[in-house]
């Protein structure tokens, strides 16, 4: 606990540093002392958070930053935390179908995998408004809200766009990583003594492919995070990502920033203790 707080401690200083680089140059030219100043004056505004306003570019009107960011966050946050249990139930799904079906349909299942993987996620997400629109127009049945208006803010659909590209992840390396174990003795064994399929893959052989799919941990939530900001900006959803790109300054970017750091952190490491209390050896995330 004292090592994960420290290096806790260590990437919020580090974020507030990056955070404080616009004052590197000055005139178009490079000034430790302006970065000094910058820094310095970030530290005063983030000591009193209470007191930071953002300035809207349109109407030039300026506003308090709290509570406004915490309302910006809570959605990012649904829509986060949505998909990524949607792709991980999905993923699990579509596994039990890779593994009930005939190498025919698994071929299938990969080819669409595959594709689907490799497309651009801003085209994954034009094509799907896109489609729930031409449903619209053909059926007049509005099946899922594409965009926010207003107070009413959309996060289903952000967020099942936004599980589709980690649930193909998740089930390529499940996939991946279940092949592997399956020649392994102490699979053989457990068909030896007459156990299900399915009973072999859930019981003994999903705790050791978890435990290797938590290694990804990190480049799954990176992966989420860069698409979030496209997402919110084309499904015009008011979130901590999209609010950033609206009002850009070195403290509204160290406070989303550490705001963003902190509950993924915070999950990582939760993940990381039950691992290793189930593997019975430390590993790090």
């Amino acid at each position: 606990m004292k090592k994960s707080g420290l290096e806790a401690v260590l990437i919020i200083i580090g974020i507030i540093l990056v955070s404080a680089t616009s004052g590197l140059f000055k005139h178009q030219a490079f000034s430790l002392v302006t970065y000094g100043e910058e820094f310095i004056t970030l530290c005063r505004e983030l000591v009193e958070p209470h007191k930071l306003v953002y300035i809207n570019p349109v109407s030039d009107v300026e506003r308090p930053l709290f509570p406004i960011i915490l309302k910006a966050f809570l959605s990012s946050a649904r829509i986060f935390f949505l998909a990524l249990g949607l792709a991980l139930t999905s993923s699990i799904l579509l596994m039990i179908l890779y593994f009930s079906v005939g190498k025919t349909i698994r071929k299938g299942i990969e080819g669409v995998s595959f594709y689907l993987a490799s497309l651009p996620d801003i085209f994954v997400i034009g094509i799907l408004q896109m489609l729930v629109i031409w449903f619209f127009k053909q059926t007049g049945i509005l099946v899922i809200d594409i965009a926010s208006l207003g107070e009413n803010q959309v996060i289903l659909f952000p967020a099942i766009t936004l599980s589709i590209l980690p649930t193909f992840f998740f089930l390529g390396s499940m996939v991946s990583f279940l092949q592997e174990e399956e020649g392994l003795p102490y699979v053989e064994l457990a068909k030896g003594k007459g156990l299900g399929k399915f009973r072999i893959m859930f019981i003994h052989m999903m705790r050791n492919v978890l435990v290797s799919l938590t290694y990804h941990g990190k480049q799954i939530v990176w992966m989420m995070l860069s698409n979030l900001l496209i997402l919110e900006y084309l499904f015009n959803v008011f979130g901590v990502t999209s609010f950033l790109f609206s009002y850009n300054t070195p403290a509204i970017f160290a406070i989303t920033s550490i705001m963003l750091f902190v509950p993924l952190y915070f999950l990582l490491k939760v993940m990381q203790f039950v691992i290793s209390r189930k593997i019975g050896r430390e590993m790090s995330l």
